[in-house]
């Protein structure tokens, strides 16, 4: 039979295994703990790189938004110079171009303005005719559809005073490809553009006819 003494040994046996398990256990968790708080460690170092990045990437980019934003504000500069030098051209060759027509206008208006409700670029009077030109830099086929849908049929409500005259209608720019110039003059517009000496032509051809307007 199993003395006294017997299962005292058995227990302290049992008891020093079972603290042994234990430190072996806590040794595994501290071994775990370490290489958990390496890998924090690991991803907080991780974590301020992509941060530092992140900020050299976003100041990068407010320069670059920047220098975009700059470029912008110097393009629509150049927009508004190449729209004041087009509209100084034709305003000046409108009465030449169109005396070989035989219209030889009494007044020639520029930007004549209806306050809050429209303007019109160029406006030239001839004994009960009235041309009314639009100036554009470059010429599309939308720029035209808007000047006739849109422009022209506001004008003698703006300015009643040519109710009762007849309205021609031209369009001008700087740069008119052949097709757009084309569409233009199918749909009864003078069609004007500069010379390769700074002048100014008109681009209809000899049988054209111009539309009247209502």
């Amino acid at each position: 039979m199993e003395t006294r003494i017997d299962r005292i040994e058995r227990y302290i046996e049992e008891f020093t295994k079972g603290m042994l398990e234990l430190k072996e256990s806590q040794e595994k968790t501290d071994a775990q703990q370490k290489r958990t708080d390496a890998q924090i460690l690991e991803l907080k170092e991780a974590q301020k790189k992509t941060d530092a990045q992140l900020n050299r990437t976003d100041a990068q980019l407010k320069k670059t938004i920047k220098k975009l934003d700059d470029i912008g504000v110097n393009l629509g500069k150049m927009g508004i110079v190449q729209g004041e030098v087009a509209e100084e051209l034709f305003y000046r060759n409108v009465e030449g171009l169109f005396r070989k027509m035989n219209m030889r206008f009494e007044r020639i208006r520029r930007n004549l303005k209806v306050k809050g409700r429209g303007e019109f670029d160029i406006v030239a009077d001839d004994k009960g005719r009235v041309l009314v030109i639009e100036v554009k830099n470059k010429l599309d086929r939308r720029m035209v559809d808007e000047f006739m849908d849109e422009k022209l049929p506001r004008f003698k409500t703006l300015l009643p005073e040519y109710r009762d005259s007849k309205i021609m209608a031209g369009i001008g720019a700087l740069v008119v490809k052949d097709d757009v110039g084309r569409y233009a003059e199918k749909a009864g517009l003078y069609v004007l553009t500069q010379t390769d000496d700074g002048g100014a032509a008109l681009l209809n051809r000899k049988d054209f006819k111009p539309k009247e307007f209502s």
